[in-house]
């Protein structure tokens, strides 16, 4: 009788201390199973959980991917952040927290903690590549964006995406020639590419084009949206009274606009 009552204390001794033990980790796995199956606040509060108790730093990752993909950047950088006050040279955590930076137009704090990602031995992916290149560009640092644009368009998944970001950038700093020539060489891969065309008449019309501008808008693809935008009268619009003004005029306006914008952000 002795001996099973201590059997069955030894028992619930080691069944209490299990679940004490192992009780974070089935959390943890309870919430890689909701991540995989795309229900981030359910993995979210879970990873919570598990953090409880556990100091690994996969769980804040996973965390903070979680807030990510749920779109609350603000509770992901607060997990990032404590994470690396944790674990200072946790790389991932570094990498993601720059990206949080550069989504919420932070490149003041981006631009430190990719330099210390790199100096860590980070490595930049493609995908890295261009979220570099549009962090230096927040920053108005255009000359340190473009390499990193043009890397980015080293590979076919993402190669018009930066070619097309690129040109932008040249546009908004008066490098028209380059701005155009690489739009056309977009535009030459993928004539459809509708965001390089509306920047490609857009940018020509900015560097005194008029004409080249127009016959670019009037592409069966895009002239209807310039219609809508009001950048191309419509037939019959040019002269008559009270109806748009002359395609010229209205390009002249719009590039006295940008070179005054150019001015006021400092930009050459």
């Amino acid at each position: 009788m002795k001996l099973t009552l201590y059997i069955l204390l030894v028992g619930l001794a080691v069944s209490l201390l299990f679940r004490q033990v192992e009780w974070p980790w089935i959390a943890f796995r309870q919430g890689e199973t909701a991540f995989d199956r795309s229900h981030y606040l359910d993995a979210a509060a879970l990873y919570e959980r598990a953090a409880q108790k556990l100091n690994d730093p996969r769980i804040l990752e996973r965390l903070a991917k979680c807030w990510l993909a749920a779109d609350r950047s603000d509770n992901a950088e607060t997990v990032l952040t404590h994470l690396l006050e944790q674990h200072p040279d946790h790389l991932p955590a570094m990498k993601l927290l720059a990206g949080v930076y550069q989504n919420t137009q932070q490149p003041g704090k981006a631009i430190p903690l990719f330099t210390e990602y790199l100096a860590a031995g980070g490595k930049l992916d493609s995908p890295a590549e261009l979220q570099l290149a549009r962090i230096y560009r927040q920053a108005s640092l255009y000359d340190d964006a473009a390499p990193y644009y043009l890397q980015a368009a080293e590979d076919p998944k993402q190669k018009t995406e930066a070619e097309v970001e690129l040109a932008d950038m040249r546009s908004w700093q008066g490098r028209y020639d380059e701005a155009v020539q690489c739009f056309r060489q977009v535009l030459a891969a993928e004539p459809a590419n509708r965001r390089a065309r509306l920047n490609l008449a857009r940018v020509l019309s900015w560097a005194g084009h008029y004409q080249e501008s127009e016959d670019d808008h009037e592409n069966p693809y895009h002239c209807n949206r310039f219609y809508r935008l009001g950048f191309v009268p419509r037939s019959g619009t040019r002269r008559r009274s009270g109806g748009r003004k002359p395609l010229v005029d209205r390009c002249a306006v719009a590039r006295s606009r940008h070179k005054r914008y150019r001015r006021a952000s400092g930009v050459g």
